[in-house]
């Protein structure tokens, strides 16, 4: 049907009794997904789930990770997603299909966004039922939050050489450029049904620690995790955190003038051919 990749690292391995927890809790139907654990060295296994751990090493970056991980995957649809990102309620089966088969047998929908939350991208009805189109142009039309992927499209906008806070950044532009078909679930469909894939929109760990208002939920379904071994987030640092991902790419910047380079050599051939 799908790929689920779970985008990791040894250092979250924490992370992944919990997020496999929740998933067979909520999800059950996904023990018949292709599973990729994408990590560094760690093995892994959970009672029930027929999971496959691709190890990069310590030394492959991100974007290097994601396109190996999208090579081993066995299915034209795919979904990645961080580990953190912890369901909070039943995945309506029914409608998660009627989505990968809307995907399938349409070429316009090439990007399933499956959380919608208050953020500043822009998006209007579509022609399918329940589904918004995000504008060609707008702040955050690129975003790596739960969403359905069409394999070949994905693989596109990933480089090896980028980051995680790079390829998010740098691939708003690219999507601008190669104008495929992004699409988000609607208000409507959220009014009638409810998230697609219920999770906190930033997931439950943030800056590799704990965040605060997650907690209760987390205690809750009895997951018996240690807070003490990453610590919780101090909310009056929640602003200062936001600078992360701005100095992530700031610490790099021979990495940064490329993709740079790439999105402007990217924008003169959309002049002369279709990409």
């Amino acid at each position: 049907m799908i790929s689920l990749i779970v985008c990791s690292y040894d250092g979250y391995s924490d992370c992944w009794d919990p997020y496999f927890k929740m998933l067979v809790k909520y999800f059950p139907e996904a023990k018949d997904f292709d599973i990729i654990l994408s990590t560094n060295t760690k093995d892994y296994q959970f009672e029930g789930l027929n999971i496959r751990v691709l190890k990069h090493g310590n030394d492959a970056p991100w974007g290097k990770r994601q396109k190996e991980s999208l090579k081993l995957a066995k299915y034209d649809i795919v979904f990645p997603l961080s580990e953190d990102y912890f369901l909070r309620s039943r995945v309506n089966f029914k409608m998660f299909k009627h989505f990968v088969d809307l995907m399938k047998n349409n070429e316009e929908i090439d990007h399933l966004r499956m959380l919608r939350y208050n953020v500043r991208w822009k998006d209007k009805p579509s022609k399918f039922d329940y589904l918004n189109e995000i504008n060609a142009t707008c702040k955050h039309r690129f975003l790596l939050i739960p969403g359905l992927w069409k394999k070949e499209i994905l693989n596109k906008y990933l480089k090896n050489y980028e980051n995680v806070f790079m390829s998010e950044k740098i691939n708003g532009y690219r999507s601008w450029i190669r104008k495929d078909g992004f699409y988000v679930i609607s208000d409507e469909y959220v009014s009638n049904y409810g998230q697609l894939y219920d999770t906190w929109n930033s997931g439950y760990v943030f800056k590799g620690k704990w965040v605060p208002w997650g907690i209760e939920f987390l205690d809750k379904e009895n997951l018996q995790i240690d807070y003490s071994k990453r610590g919780i987030l101090d909310d009056s640092k929640m602003e200062q955190t936001r600078w992360a991902s701005k100095k992530a790419i700031m610490k790099t910047p021979i990495t940064s003038s490329k993709s740079f380079l790439n999105v402007i050599g990217l924008f003169i051939k959309s002049l002369f051919v279709k990409i």
